[in-house]
């Protein structure tokens, strides 16, 4: 099949372009944008690297002209200073002008990358038919994707399929080395009991997720959560990564209540007074003091879908990435 990737050098796209490779069932599109880094995407006679300019509208049509499959991946995280604008923009205006281009090129399937953070904290081993309750505006903004694209679908013959992929990790995601160092060297407390239940899952089961649901007739008009064998406790994943680098979790109980009302605190004093984000927040005590962790049966059942990556393994693959890169003492 021809697949376009969107956000193709990202770290879900790059994983996702390798492992479609060794597939060899498939010629690759990769899009990515002008002066990106382009450093993560191997080099393939299945793959064609596409400098893109997502405003140009005749740019996309004819790109995704006799192709099968979109995947899109572009998403605009949660992080300090992103407007509300830019979420907005990327995470929907973008989703809605795919979907025209896709129906305009001919496109059977459009794979849409979402967040179980559209059913907000609270839940664990949620099935994806819960109630939507996004908790921030990066969550708002997928919760309006997701439904734009059911909503298009329902009248084109783009079908789609919504992926949820659970607390994604492994070696190429820098955005939580500096938790990892953190823990190393001594300078991370967890300040609540530890017993929530989260889902990491190693990248190598996200991307399966993705591959299984090209072209699956079982994948029309679906959604499915993608993510690992089992869930776990706070505890046990921070106690992992403490094992891995060498060193030991900091555990002082002081309850939840208070964590938040001290992380608000912080939080108020860095934004207001010196202009930066936070060393905590409560977005970040809730995340280990709630359950989020997520059914995957459906996929299971559905598309076949088989985690294979325990947290131990995965972990200390992730660290040793860590180390071999020089991002970990």
């Amino acid at each position: 099949m021809n697949v376009v990737i969107t956000g193709a050098n990202g770290f879900i796209g790059s994983w996702l372009i390798k492992e479609l490779i060794k597939e060899k069932k498939h010629m690759i599109y990769a899009l990515v944008r002008k002066g990106s880094n382009r450093s993560t995407l191997p080099i393939s006679k299945q793959l064609f690297v596409l400098e893109v300019d997502y405003a140009d509208t005749c740019q996309l049509e004819n790109i995704c002209k006799d192709k099968d499959i979109i995947i899109h991946l572009i998403g605009q995280m949660g992080q300090f200073g992103v407007t509300e604008k830019t979420y907005y923009q990327v995470n929907v205006e973008l989703t809605k002008l795919l979907l025209e281009v896709s129906e305009k090129a001919g496109i059977k399937q459009f794979i849409f990358c979402s967040t179980p953070g559209v059913q907000g904290f609270g839940h664990r081993l949620a099935k994806e038919e819960e109630a939507y309750a996004p908790r921030n505006k990066y969550e708002e903004t997928k919760v309006l994707a997701e439904q734009c694209i059911k909503t298009f679908c329902e009248k084109s013959t783009v079908t789609y399929t919504i992926i949820r992929p659970d607390f994604v990790y492994g070696p190429g995601d820098s955005r939580r080395v500096k938790m990892y160092r953190s823990i190393q060297r001594k300078r991370f407390v967890l300040t609540t009991n530890g017993k929530s239940y989260l889902h990491p899952t190693y990248i190598s089961d996200v991307t399966q997720g993705f591959i299984k649901a090209i072209g699956n007739l079982q994948a029309s008009n679906q959604i499915f959560n993608i993510s690992a064998a089992k869930d776990v406790m706070a505890s046990e994943y921070l106690k992992t990564i403490a094992d891995n680098v060498g060193s030991q979790l900091i555990h002082i109980n002081i309850g939840y209540k208070l964590s938040c009302f001290l992380a608000g605190f912080v939080e108020t004093v860095c934004k207001k007074l010196m202009k930066k984000e936070a060393f905590i927040s409560k977005n970040k005590i809730d995340f280990l003091a709630l359950d989020h962790s997520t059914s995957n049966e459906k996929a299971i059942s559905l598309l076949g879908y088989n985690p294979q990556v325990s947290l131990q393994d995965g972990m200390k693959r992730t660290i040793q990435w860590c180390k071999d890169n020089e991002l970990m003492d």
